[in-house]
């Protein structure tokens, strides 16, 4: 069996901690994975700037989601935990403000 609420509490965490820096995502109703908008238009620079610092994600290109790449949080809470410093710093380098919390 599925342990929903397991999803969705990476889920609630993810998105928060993301929008949190600046990024921009619709928060999904279902699934294991989210879609955030790319700060910059090539969504495949984004995602090797995110893979400098060890963090795995797709571009949205292939999922017919140009400027936008995937996060799957079908993970460990610990890898979630490490990537949060990577997406911080990528969101600095490319000019996300953060905002306040909601």
């Amino acid at each position: 069996t599925v342990d929903i609420a397991e999803y969705q509490r990476k889920r609630d965490h993810l998105y928060q901690q993301l929008t949190a820096m600046g990024y921009s995502l619709v928060k999904p109703q279902g699934a294991f994975y989210l879609f955030p908008r790319t700060p910059i238009p090539d969504d495949v620079a984004f995602t090797r700037e995110l893979q400098k610092r060890n963090i795995l994600t797709v571009p949205g290109r292939g999922f017919g989601t140009p400027g936008h790449f995937r996060i799957a949080y079908c993970v460990d809470d610990q890898t979630i935990e490490r990537s949060m410093p990577g997406f911080q710093d990528v969101a600095q380098t490319f000019g996300l403000r953060p905002n306040p919390p909601a």
